[in-house]
């Protein structure tokens, strides 16, 4: 008896412990993508700005903007 219970702590310990690991690892996620991802999304639709007001060079301006909204894209990790 003095197993099955011991058993049961341990088990209900690894639930807690995975639940608490996937919110720790969600929020350095958020934080990654807040101090790293952003700045770079930002500079990377600069560049884009100041690229299409060139007339040459507004492919390349709106492949930086591409690139900055893929950045920020919720469903994947930050290149950095």
């Amino acid at each position: 008896m003095v197993t099955a219970i011991l058993i049961l702590v341990i088990l209900l310990l690894l639930v807690v412990l995975s639940f608490s690991f996937k919110v720790i690892g969600s929020l350095l996620k958020f934080v990654l993508k807040l101090v790293f991802c952003l700045p770079c999304a930002l500079i990377m639709a600069a560049l884009g700005l100041v690229f299409c007001c060139t007339l040459l060079l507004i492919p390349v301006g709106i492949g930086c903007f591409k690139i900055a909204l893929n950045i920020l894209n919720p469903l994947k990790v930050c290149p950095v």
